[in-house]
């Protein structure tokens, strides 16, 4: 594969990465219903509607202070723990994301979505053995979900176990066809492991479904002319 390729799958690569954290853990902020009536544990926890508000309004330094100073209150309260660590994630401090989430685990927070955003959040600090073992626990809660063979395709191609990752890649398409992210990724793969054909093959299908998707075009074009 030339350098060309190579640069163009670590711009993509980062890009896509970027939009996966906004877009998918968007989905485990306060104010989703599920995270308080399907704990995996006996406990029941809610969380503090000040708080709640904040994050649905996306204010993630006051949502860190209301959550804050809930714990106060309530210090084991896991799904307040985990809403913290969500918060921290957004600002940028992975660092805090992780400990909140562990400390959530900690006290029976056991959802997979947790441990699929320690999987992500891990990756942000590069410890992608335990971005692994984060994802492979999600996949133990849920093995039905797109999105968490998809984390653990991202850790795998982190650390180049190519094979690995497009295992992993496929059962996400398997389940979730239209899973753009999975598809851009594999496609990524394919091209770093010199298989453009089937790069290809995975960049027309994203513009199948859909035609606006700019990085798939201009990823297609790029492998195109090699």
């Amino acid at each position: 594969m030339s350098r060309g390729i190579r640069r163009i799958f670590q711009f993509i690569y980062l890009s896509s990465l970027a939009f996966c954290l906004v877009g998918v853990l968007a989905g485990a902020g306060c104010s989703k219903k599920d995270l308080v009536e399907r704990p995996v544990s006996e406990k029941r926890w809610t969380c503090d509607k000040q708080a709640d508000d904040a994050m649905q309004r996306q204010d993630y330094e006051a949502g860190i202070l209301f959550h804050q100073r809930f714990l106060e209150k309530e210090p084991g309260n896991g799904l307040a723990l985990y809403h913290l660590g969500y918060a921290y994630g957004q600002t940028g401090n992975h660092v805090k994301e992780v400990s909140y989430y562990e400390e959530a685990i900690a006290h029976g927070f056991g959802q997979d979505t947790i441990f699929f955003n320690l999987g992500m959040a891990y990756g942000e600090l590069n410890q992608i053995e335990e971005s692994i073992r984060a994802f492979k626990k999600a996949l133990d809660i849920n093995p039905h979900s797109a999105d968490n063979h998809y984390g653990l395709a991202i850790a795998y191609q982190i650390s180049a176990a190519d094979k690995l990752a497009e295992k992993e890649f496929l059962k996400a398409l398997e389940i979730d066809q239209a899973h753009l992210d999975a598809r851009i990724h594999l496609s990524l793969l394919y091209a770093d492991m010199g298989e453009l054909q089937k790069a290809g093959e995975q960049l027309r299908r994203i513009l199948e479904i859909d035609p606006t998707h700019t990085r798939a075009r201009e990823f297609l074009e790029r492998i195109e002319k090699e």
